[in-house]
């Protein structure tokens, strides 16, 4: 017999509205539930509190609440049930480890979840100072620009910004949607002996935060990655991750307990 789901009370998750900020009040309470979920105070399967306590709680009108609480559950983030309440619905997120050679697509397809791709950008450019200070590359080098935005059945899981030197395009854009850039680079010629990767933290600006589905502002993390073949550095892909629907995970054993 399965417990009963949990009934999570406002305090615990929320508080109420900023009503002298500039952003809309729905835009906050989109916002609230966004970094309750993210931060995993929400949790699958957890009851949220009734309407009533909710416009009481972040001290709203009725339709503020609704109009948010429409855009978090045509998400897919939370379901709403006559008689049984709000219940979280967040799938389990896509976790990966950036020190293997599994690529997110893959991922997305063991979880038994279909993956897609959404290429949005895939241009020649010439590297000037701003790309050249983020890439690597020499100022003037040619290069091919893609951006491409991945999900798990439709649910946004990253977007990925990539820069390849020419020699190393084994694709076209088409290609691009139906599987992984690391997959066409192994499958040609150009599979990675060695990886450099470095991650921190961003917040989610207009582009990004459309291409996740979440607010902007949203703190997110952020993975430059090099990839390198016979000590040609041919490709960096500058990663996104969703902070919800996405995880990195890792283990460590071994450990010299000398080191505390």
């Amino acid at each position: 017999m399965s417990d009963a789901p949990r009934r999570v009370s406002f305090g615990e998750a929320f508080v109420a509205v900023d009503v002298t900020s500039r952003a809309p009040l729905y835009a906050q309470v989109i916002a609230q539930m966004e970094e309750a979920l993210r931060r995993r105070v929400l949790q699958s399967g957890d009851l949220l509190p009734t309407e009533r306590q909710l416009c009481e709680g972040f001290g709203v009108a009725r339709s503020t609440l609704r109009r948010a609480m429409g855009d978090i559950e045509a998400r897919g983030l939370i379901s709403r049930t006559q008689g049984s309440g709000t219940r979280v619905e967040g799938a389990a997120a896509i976790q990966h480890h950036p020190e293997t050679s599994h690529t997110l697509f893959e991922l997305i397809a063991a979880s038994k979840r279909e993956p897609s791709t959404d290429v949005r950008e895939f241009s020649w450019t010439h590297a000037d100072a701003d790309v050249s200070s983020v890439t690597g590359f020499p100022i003037g080098a040619r290069l091919l620009h893609i951006v491409r935005d991945r999900y798990a059945s439709g649910v946004p899981i990253a977007s990925f910004e990539n820069y390849v030197r020419p020699d190393a395009v084994v694709f076209d854009e088409e290609t691009l949607t139906r599987g992984s850039i690391e997959a066409e680079f192994a499958g040609n010629g150009w599979a990675a002996d060695r990886i450099e990767y470095k991650l921190t933290a961003v917040v989610l600006d207009d582009v990004l935060a459309g291409s996740l589905q979440m607010s902007v502002g949203t703190p997110a993390l952020r993975e430059h990655r090099r990839s390198y073949r016979g000590g040609v550095y041919y490709n960096i892909g500058i990663n996104t991750y969703h902070p919800i629907n996405h995880s990195i995970t890792g283990v460590v054993d071994g450990m010299d307990p000398a080191r505390g």
